[in-house]
C-alpha cells in the first residue's frame, strides 16, 4: 500500500510540473496513468 502512495504522490508530481511546462500531450498521459493506478488500488483517493 506504501509502494502505490508514493507512485500516486510522484505521478501527481510529475502531471503538476508536466502542466505548468505547457506538455498537454505528456500530461495528459500522466494522468491517465495516475487514474489506472487510482482505480487498481480500489479507490484511493488522489485529490
Amino acid at each position: 500500500m506504501k509502494t502505490r502512495t508514493n507512485r500516486v504522490e510522484r505521478l501527481k508530481k510529475q502531471a503538476r510540473r508536466l502542466m505548468l511546462a505547457g506538455d498537454v500531450t505528456r500530461y495528459m498521459s500522466k494522468l491517465r496513468e495516475l487514474y489506472e493506478t487510482r482505480s487498481a488500488s480500489g479507490g484511493l483517493a488522489i485529490g
